[in-house]
């Protein structure tokens, strides 16, 4: 009987994380906005490049991620230098979120502007 219960209480931790990423793969689709025909074709376009600046920013964390290990390696640690790793880092995320924000704003009505916000930190570059 015991093992039922954890069996049931697995199950619903489970639904539970599954109703959380369902709902944030529907909200990073843009679905609740109600685009138009021809606004959905312009997003598509915007999506595109926001993806191909993603791989990039990747890319660029992993040399950045390098050289902070390189520097932590060291007999003496250049606290200055691991500050400018970081702020570049930052600054490339800031950079592709106020890309993707500036076309997205250009591109919604003020109404649709105000749904976006709810879910506008599913947006920020990590």
């Amino acid at each position: 009987m015991k093992l039922f219960i954890i069996f049931l209480l697995s199950l619903s931790l489970f639904a539970s994380d599954y109703e959380s990423h369902s709902d944030k793969h529907i909200n990073k689709e843009l679905s609740h906005l109600n685009l138009t025909p021809q606004q959905h074709q312009e997003i598509k376009l915007i999506l595109k490049t926001f993806r191909s600046d993603l791989k990039e920013y990747r890319d660029f964390k992993k040399e950045i991620e390098k050289q902070r290990e390189k520097l932590f390696l060291k007999e003496k640690l250049d606290t200055q230098k691991l500050n400018e790793l970081h702020t570049r880092l930052d600054f490339k995320a800031h950079a592709i979120e106020n890309r993707l924000l500036s076309k997205v704003h250009a591109l919604l009505n003020h109404k649709q502007r105000v749904k976006f916000i709810d879910y506008f930190d599913d947006w920020e570059v990590e």
